[in-house]
């Protein structure tokens, strides 16, 4: 191998190592977000609630990208995650007249809005450069190959809104962790006090709708709902402490996508299918764990 072979072969090794890196920075602020987000939704019994957003802001994406024809721009972050709401409000509303059943007033609203978006994409989908693979399963692949400069730097493009979106979800919970922790826990106890939970609930619900919107593009809209189950639902097999939860299903959203992203790149699969197949691997392991531990 002469001189400039040698040269080329370590550029394009330097330039495989920072794709890799982006591509791991962006999806470990998203799967992290969702995490923290996760744990909430879990003590209070909603982690189904994110299935009916990931699908109900299908219509919002469609109708935003047949206004702007772009994909990134504010109009679809906006009107997608106004679709969240919508589904929240709706499944609540349809919840009050179907007494206890929250599961058919979920599975109603956001088969509805799906459904409604699915037609959207068949009709117009052409024209807004939108199909249903990319809505469905995402491809982070992409995210080092489509940038754009701050300053100097050419950063992805996906980069500045990910970790705008981590940044308020974590000030977020740092300002409302004490209320948040008395929702989650005892809703009566909380509105005897003089807590308003529908405004944080909604607020929740609002962060949610945002971060599913941010990554359906790199993850999809079905596989999301992963990130936001997994990783608290095994920290809660380990511990019941809130703050330990929230800690554990943190390093798991860490190491999980470091672990998938690898194994994808080894065997050649899709990579967000592969980040959900090691949350599984994990969960695995915290109930084997959790078993060995009651049977000593």
């Amino acid at each position: 191998m002469n001189g400039a072979e040698i040269i080329y072969s370590l550029q394009k090794r330097k330039n495989n190592c920072m794709q890799d890196f982006w591509i791991l920075i962006v999806v470990i602020l998203l799967a992290v977000t969702a995490s923290l987000l996760g744990t909430f939704l879990m003590l209070r019994k909603m982690t189904m609630l994110t299935d009916a957003i990931s699908h109900s802001i299908l219509p919002g994406i469609v109708i935003a990208y047949l206004f702007s024809g772009k994909k990134d721009n504010f109009l679809v972050l906006l009107l997608a995650s106004l679709f969240g709401l919508i589904t929240a409000i709706f499944t609540a509303w349809i919840e009050k007249r179907i007494k206890n059943r929250t599961d058919a007033a979920t599975g109603i609203s956001f088969t509805f809005l799906f459904a409604v978006g699915i037609i959207l994409v068949t009709l117009f989908g052409e024209q807004a450069d939108l199909d249903a693979d990319c809505v469905l399963f995402g491809e982070m692949l992409y995210i080092p190959f489509e940038t754009l400069l701050i300053g100097t730097w050419e950063v992805p493009r996906s980069l500045p809104t990910t970790t705008l979106i981590f940044l308020l979800v974590v000030f977020f919970i740092v300002i409302a962790y004490r209320k948040l922790q008395i929702i989650s826990f005892d809703e009566v106890f909380a509105i005897s006090i003089g807590i308003s939970v529908a405004i944080w609930h909604y607020l929740l619900i609002a962060l949610v709708s945002v971060l599913t919107v941010a990554s359906f593009e790199v993850l999809g809209s079905v596989l999301v709902i992963a990130l936001f189950v997994f990783p608290p639902a095994t920290a809660f097999l380990l511990t019941k402490e809130l703050k330990k939860i929230i800690y554990v299903g943190v390093a798991i959203s860490i190491f999980s996508v470091i672990l998938g992203y690898y194994f994808s790149v080894w065997q050649g699969g899709s990579s967000a299918a592969s980040i959900v197949l090691v949350q599984g691997v994990f969960l695995a392991g915290a109930l084997l764990y959790k078993k060995a531990m009651h049977q000593t």
